[in-house]
Parts: C-alpha cells; sequence; structure tokens
C-alpha cells in the first residue's frame, strides 16, 4: 500500500518554502508521494486575499509536477465550502482505498488542531507528520504525546504566504522567495496588486 503525504493549503503564492517541504517530505520519509491539495476556502482564514483557484491551481501545476514524487490535487474544488480536513480526508479514503494517507502539518497548525472539525476523527483515520514553524508556540502535551503524531526535524521555513503577499503590496521585490516561473506568472497576471 502506498504511503501518500498530503500537503494541503492555499498555496497564496507558492514559494520556495513550500518546494522545500515538498521535497523533504518526498525524499527523506517513509512517504511514497506527497499531494500537494490546494484548498479553496480554509475555514480559518479570511479570503480577501486570496486569488483565484485557477491561477493557484496552474502556478502549483508548473511548480510540483515536474518533481520526483509530488503531485497536485484539486480535490477540494469540487468539496463544499469552506474546506475542511475531515472532509477531504474521508473523499481521499473514498477514491483511494489502495492508499495509506498521512496529513503534513506545520507546529502552527498543531498548535490549533484541537480547534479543527473533527480532529479526533482525522487522528482515528490517518498520522500526521508535524514541520517546525515558530518556537514560541504552546502545543497541547496530549498531542504532542498523541503516537499518531510525528513532530519532523524538517526544514525550518522563516518566510510565508502571507508576509511576501505583503511585501508585495508595499512594492517590495520578493524575487528571492519564489521560482522563476512563479514570479513571471504573477507579474503577468497582475497578480496581488
Amino acid at each position: 500500500m502506498k504511503k501518500i503525504g498530503l500537503y494541503l493549503g492555499t498555496f497564496n503564492p507558492i514559494h520556495h518554502g513550500h518546494i522545500t517541504l515538498a521535497n523533504y517530505f518526498a525524499n527523506n520519509t517513509d512517504l511514497d508521494e506527497v499531494w500537494v491539495v490546494l484548498t479553496p476556502q480554509n475555514p480559518f482564514k479570511k479570503n480577501y486575499n486570496l486569488i483565484e483557484d485557477n491561477h493557484r491551481l496552474e502556478m502549483a501545476n508548473n511548480t510540483f509536477n515536474h518533481l520526483k514524487n509530488i503531485k497536485v490535487s484539486d480535490i477540494e474544488f469540487k468539496l463544499d465550502k469552506p474546506n475542511y480536513t475531515i472532509d477531504t480526508i474521508n473523499r481521499l479514503s473514498e477514491d483511494f482505498p489502495n492508499k495509506q494517507f498521512t496529513l503534513l502539518i506545520g507546529e502552527d497548525n498543531l498548535a490549533n488542531f484541537h480547534h479543527w472539525k473533527d480532529y479526533s476523527k482525522i487522528l482515528d483515520l490517518v498520522g500526521v507528520y508535524v514541520y517546525p514553524r515558530k518556537t514560541d508556540i504552546n502545543i497541547d502535551q496530549e498531542l504532542i504525546t498523541n503516537n499518531k503524531i510525528n513532530i519532523l526535524d524538517a526544514p525550518k521555513i522563516e518566510i510565508s504566504s502571507d508576509q511576501i503577499r505583503k511585501r508585495m503590496k508595499e512594492g517590495d521585490d520578493i524575487k528571492s522567495y519564489l521560482p522563476k516561473e512563479i514570479y513571471k506568472y504573477i507579474i503577468e497576471k497582475k497578480l496581488y496588486k
């Protein structure tokens, strides 16, 4: 049975940190593949800065589909909004009963994991791999000691999509944070203005 890591997010926009983490999980863990799952509407985030789904999907396909053991999924585009992780896992488990799924989340998400819809059911269905984010996050001890949750020594990413969008609005140069093709796409399509 293939083990698939589900790397969910709005990827708004995709940056080098996303690529680094996807590559890390695909090539330095027991996962056979990483599926980058684009989220149209995160229930915890305001979407006023979210560019259209088709632009984010295009950028994701351009970025990830040529990388080894990494695929892009638009499964959440077909689900009810807002997108809840439990619904995505249930749907993927139905569609791919021969695959074992593992959720890939940041340490900041683990701190709020107990607020996720049906979080205990998520843990019944899948394992969770956690990558480091900030050092000053308080995480419930029960989650840290849960045998379904593994905190990995993955690369720590210091930049976020939120920071990139903010810097763009302020007129800062953001080229160094993005792959060339993503930067070019954003400029050509006049995104994040």
